[in-house]
């Protein structure tokens, strides 16, 4: 902090010279007569030793009062509760200065009528302070603002300063009487007492002068100090009535980007060195305008170049100059674009949520009845294509709700502690199928590479997406490359991505040659259907697909890109401590039939009828349940059931949970398989499936249902969903390749 120039300490040093010579000499006639003037010495010097505590007291009533405005500035303009100390200190000393001032004037009337009008305007003042600070406490910085702006505590600031003013006038004519009267009582004196008591009296009077006026200088310094750290975190800087700096702290000189050295006290509105301060100061005088015309701060936002938001304050004081502020908003304004990214979430996932589970029910009944209808044409070629086709369309109506689950961040994960290099050496040779020859796909792990818990199918889903994306950026060939390493987000990272955790992270990153992105599409590439391909090349929804399930599963995703250079695309996934699972040899084939006794239990008659046909193509004995009731009903009366295959979300007070837990009590050993187009949080938990659950999601088609019933079963399946299991079943699953931007 710079201070403002200031000569109090000149003017106290000279006061001090010229009362203390002469006050010696008069002290040395005055013990001369002493013997005489005992009784006139002792009042007089009570009365002085009086009039000197009226002055203390009053000056430290006003700095109290300073005191206690002070800390509630800053804590308007913060919201940070150490500001209040000053506050809450000053107000516990009031009652006692005023009690002090009470008792030492009660012998005047005129001082004590004085100080019934101080004390009145104090518990103004004083309610005052404390309203604005109960607002920005319930309401905010603007309702306190509200407050101040009625200039209340303003008034009852200014009666406080001309009550004090007087008090301490009046203490000073005080002092002016006793030496009067000490002066009579001199003139009994010799001629050498008398013109020594001249002598100190001058000097008294002239230093008393000095001393009042080094007051006045040291509260106005003080004032300027005071209103410049209010904020320390912020950049502020005091200027005069002439637009001349006067104090700054070094926030203001780091925010105009200023190097050291560059502000000087006296120097006008800093300008040219930097575009930062040329900009400022083109507000300035836009500010100090504005401010003047209607009375109030003025305040302006500004965009910095390296995406800081700030806010500049601008406000005037009353010896004509201003006091400016440049608050940093960036942490504000990057909370609030997460709370639109959150309700843009939770209104997407309600919408999702509600179509998924009917809408897949649907898709259900569309790709099992194809699957029967497949085997029931025989080799007609006409009719297998359009099979064909109907089955392709209701797979992409699948990824379509897929995607948004996804991007909504309601998909159920089935996270495991993997090694990324493992799924990286499984993804790679599909992922340079997937870009073609003229791509060049260069891949890079680092040594040492930590484990992080992710679903290992949502992952490579999210790889060979974004390797699609990077093929369709390059046209006409390129480069590809892939880099996985460890990475740590520190606390600085994490304070400009208010959604970042700081800590330990695996970093996948992928970086390409093509065309890249501008600022503004990069800043839109997250939003869900915002695509920049032609029209039906495109859904829009592949990197939110990404993005929902990198934060689902505790990550960070964070987009690179420059027009004409290319795009790079990091995720950042939270590293595990845990040890890598490996994975169990499958048989390399597996029955898809079967001669058990499977209860189905579903709430929709053509989804049961669908599933009954397709179990009963593979050999099953099938029996149907349209509730949870009815079903516990068939269990009680005694029927032998191998399985349970019901779906999750069903009316009525009987779910699916509620059933398979009832089922477990009356046919112990019972094998219970779910099955939903959205599950809720019926048997998912923080987006994950809980524990020992198995679960086929809707739609299916006959041959993973017949790979999953046989799977559970035959106890093979250990409690996780369908999506991992396609290559240990020999049944290759719907593929997921998925386009976007």
């Amino acid at each position: 902090m710079q201070p403002p120039a200031s000569s109090s300490r000149a003017y106290g040093t000279s006061a001090f010279l010229f009362a203390a010579v002469p006050l010696g000499f008069l002290v040395a006639i005055t013990l001369y007569q002493l013997l005489d003037n005992v009784p006139q010495a002792r009042l007089a010097r009570e009365e002085t030793k009086k009039a000197f505590f009226i002055r203390r007291t009053a000056t430290t009533l006003d700095r109290a009062v300073r005191d206690a405005e002070r800390g509630q500035r800053g804590y308007l303009i913060t919201g940070r509760d150490a500001y209040l100390e000053p506050y809450r200190s000053a107000k516990e000393k009031i009652p006692g200065l005023i009690s002090d001032l009470q008792r030492l004037t009660s012998n005047d009337p005129d001082e004590q009528h004085r100080l019934l009008s101080l004390q009145a305007d104090l518990t103004t003042k004083i309610n005052e302070l404390a309203a604005t600070i109960a607002a920005r406490q319930e309401h905010g910085f603007e309702a306190a603002q509200a407050i101040v702006n009625t200039d209340a505590g303003r008034a009852a600031m200014d009666s406080i300063t001309a009550d004090i003013d007087a008090i301490l006038d009046h203490a000073n004519t005080r002092l002016l009487k006793q030496l009067e009267e000490e002066e009579t009582v001199g003139n009994r004196f010799t001629l050498t007492f008398v013109i020594g008591s001249a002598v100190a009296s001058v000097a008294l009077l002239f230093g008393s002068f000095l001393l009042s006026r080094a007051f006045r200088q040291a509260a106005r310094s003080e004032r300027i100090l005071l209103a410049t750290l209010d904020s320390v975190r912020e950049g502020v800087a005091a200027f005069d009535h002439e637009r001349r700096l006067l104090a700054w702290n070094r926030a203001f000189r780091q925010m105009l980007k200023l190097p050291p050295n560059a502000l000087q006290i006296g120097q006008q509105v800093p300008s040219g060195e930097t575009s930062e301060a040329g900009e400022f100061s083109k507000q300035f005088d836009t500010l100090e305008a504005t401010a003047r015309r209607s009375g109030r701060p003025a305040l302006v936002e500004r965009k910095e170049a390296d995406g800081r938001s700030l806010e500049v304050f601008h406000n005037p004081t009353r010896d004509g100059g201003s006091v400016t502020t440049f608050l940093d908003r960036t942490e504000q304004r990057q909370a609030e674009q997460a709370l639109l990214q959150s309700q843009k979430l939770e209104a997407l996932g309600q919408m999702t949520g509600g179509v998924a589970h009917d809408f897949n029910n649907l898709l259900t009944v569309i790709i099992g009845a194809a699957s029967l209808l497949r085997r029931a044409v025989g080799k007609d070629p006409q009719a297998l294509q359009r099979i064909d086709m109907v089955v392709l369309a209701a797979e992409r109506g699948a990824r379509l709700i897929q995607q948004l689950l996804a991007f909504a961040r309601r998909q159920p994960l089935q996270p495991e502690i993997f090694n990324l290099s493992t799924l990286m050496n499984e993804s790679l040779p599909l992922i340079r199928r997937a870009v073609g020859e003229k791509i060049v796909v260069e891949y890079v792990s680092s040594g040492g590479l930590w484990n992080t818990n992710v679903d290992a199918a949502q992952f490579q889903t999210a790889v060979l997406n974004l390797a699609i994306n990077s093929r369709d950026a390059m046209p006409g060939g390129g480069k590809l490359t892939i880099e996985v390493c460890n990475a740590a987000l520190d606390d600085v990272y994490a304070a400009h991505h208010a959604e970042v955790e700081p800590g330990q992270y695996v970093m996948f990153a992928i970086t390409d040659t093509g065309k890249g992105m501008d600022a503004a599409t990069a800043l839109r590439a997250l939003d869900p259907f915002f695509t920049t391909k032609p029209v039906g090349e495109g859904t829009g929804l592949g990197l939110p697909q990404v993005y929902g399930f990198v934060k689902q599963s505790g990550g960070h995703l964070k987009i690179y890109s420059e027009v004409g250079e290319g795009t790079t695309i990091k995720l950042y996934l939270p590293r595990s401590f845990g040890q890598e699972v490996h994975s169990q040899s499958q048989p390399a084939t597996l029955a898809l039939t079967g001669t058990e006794t499977i209860l189905i239990v579903d709430d929709d008659e053509i989804v049961r009828a669908t599933v009954a046909s397709m179990l009963e193509s593979l050999g099953y004995d099938v029996i149907m349940a349209s509730s949870g009731g009815e079903a516990i009903s068939i269990l009680e009366n005694g029927a032998k059931i191998d399985l349970l295959f019901t779906d999750v979300v069903m009316p009525g007070t009987v779910g699916g949970r509620k059933l398979a837990e009832r089922a477990a009590e009356i046919s112990p050993g019972i094998k219970i398989l779910f099955t939903s187009g959205y599950t809720e949080n019926a048997i998912v938990h923080n987006h994950r499936l809980d524990p020992g659950v198995e679960f086929l999601s809707k739609p299916y088609d006959r041959e993973r249902l017949a790979a999953k019933v046989r799977r559970v079963l035959d106890g093979v399946s250990k409690g996780t969903g369908d999506m991992d299991q396609a290559k240990a079943e020999n049944v290759t699953a719907p593929p997921a390749q998925l386009s976007d931007k």
